[in-house]
């Protein structure tokens, strides 16, 4: 038996079509060839019920740098970085058909590199969860530069996907009433069969898969160290459920978001 609510949607025709052309999708559950260890990044789903934009405010003052000297802060801390970001300066997408510089590039690709469980993305997501301004205060200059980089990619002109393991908690998150839920920093599938195979190949039978429209998804495919297309989703965006499916038959969850553009927090 299936459970749908529907409210309306709103015009999604400001979404620009990407340039550049489409990869062919390979299956998402396949390991990148590379020597890291491979963890699907739109299954790790962070949303919040605060607006986390407020816990950076003032970092679009920072310069834009080199990526080496906005990761100055983590020398030492986070393992083999100097390394990593030569690797990444090397290996980003460059030069670039939207006239993204190679810091700003590299800046996308180190985001994208699993080289460990302390890669830069780990503790970008654990300085994320804390949610203290001093964890996030020595990121500012590399979101300066992260951001940047974004704003220059073409948007997701469709809905893009994050997946997960059923979780109560994160079900009951997802269709309170009374609780605000914003767009936190992560990426996005941009196809909803491609992960929805994933997680059931991996032995999740039961799945929450959560779609999100008009969020200013950048669409980073060809600028990260995979080989699988993705979006990736700016933190800061107040959301609203339109529609929700529980089809029990089949052990699924499917939430649709959508952003309420006047509440979006603009720093």
């Amino acid at each position: 038996m299936m459970s749908v609510m529907c409210c309306c949607c709103c015009d999604n025709s400001d979404d620009v079509a990407p340039t550049q052309d489409n990869k062919s999708l390979r299956s998402t559950g396949q390991r990148m060839q590379r020597e890291y260890s491979t963890k699907l990044p739109f299954t790790d789903i962070n949303l919040s019920t605060s607006n986390p934009l407020k816990l950076i405010d003032g970092y679009l003052d920072e310069p834009v740098l080199p990526l080496e000297d906005t990761l100055k802060p983590f020398d030492g801390k986070i393992d083999q970085l100097s390394g990593y970001i030569k690797e990444a300066k090397r290996k980003c997408h460059y030069p670039s058909e939207h006239n993204l510089t190679r810091d700003e590039s590299a800046a996308i690709y180190i985001y994208t590199m699993q080289w460990s469980d302390e890669c830069l993305y780990d503790h970008l997501q654990a300085a994320w969860r804390s949610k203290d301004r001093s964890e996030l205060k020595p990121w500012f200059k590399y979101l300066k530069l992260f951001k940047t980089a974004l704003d220059k990619l073409p948007n997701a002109n469709r809905e893009i996907w994050q997946g997960t393991s059923y979780d109560e908690r994160l079900k009951e998150q997802l269709l309170s009433n009374s609780l605000p839920l914003y767009s936190s920093m992560g990426s996005c599938s941009p196809s909803e069969k491609e992960l929805k195979e994933h997680l059931e190949q991996n032995g999740d039978t039961k799945i929450i898969l959560i779609g999100y429209e008009s969020v200013n998804g950048k669409s980073v495919t060809g600028y990260t160290a995979n080989s699988w297309e993705e979006v990736m989703m700016w933190p800061g965006m107040k959301l609203g459920v339109t529609k929700y499916v529980v089809d029990a038959a089949a052990n699924l969850l499917i939430v649709h978001l959508k952003s309420k553009p006047s509440e979006y927090y603009s720093s």
